[in-house]
């Protein structure tokens, strides 16, 4: 009896060790992949802040029409609410009065009556042929992903991919 108690033991202990090395593994790896976007984000703060005098952040997010741009939302020393679109390279930044367009929830409204989605994936804003937008992806009625450009100051949709 001793001796399958130690035997026992001896595989719980092996057990143990191995779900602590997953689960740190696991962390590590996870932390790794975010490290770019952890990145970005913190480098987009950084320039609305100092462009857009922003004194709170709502929201970060990153669309890719034709390139990638890293939208900051949020609310300016004067109590403005915009919406900051930094380019992938910080170089260029692009800074709209939210009420100078159509907002988050329209979007989405306009993409729930007109589409249907099983989902909504994504929602962000970027630039596409050098308008804001709203880039909307979403799940169609068959499970194919679908994105939808809208123009930020109407709604009208400017560029529609489907089946992706």
């Amino acid at each position: 009896m001793k001796r399958s108690r130690k035997h026992n033991s001896h595989w719980f202990l092996i057990f143990i060790a191995a779900v602590i090395i997953l689960v740190g593994g696991s962390s590590i790896v996870y932390h790794e992949v975010r490290k770019p976007i952890d990145s970005a984000k913190s480098q987009s703060l950084k320039i609305a802040k100092k462009y857009a005098h922003l004194k709170t952040e709502i929201n970060f997010s990153w669309a890719n029409s034709e390139q990638t741009f890293y939208t900051v939302t949020g609310v300016t020393k004067q109590n403005i609410p915009v919406y900051v679109i930094i380019s992938n390279n910080g170089k260029k930044i692009r800074i709209f009065k939210q009420s100078a367009g159509i907002d988050r929830n329209d979007a989405l409204k306009k993409i729930w009556n007109n589409y249907s989605p099983k989902k909504v994936t994504t929602i962000s804003m970027g630039i596409y042929k050098q308008k804001p937008v709203w880039e909307v992806g979403y799940m169609n009625a068959s499970g194919q992903l679908c994105l939808k450009t809208l123009n930020f100051k109407n709604g009208t949709v400017v560029r529609s991919v489907n089946d992706i």
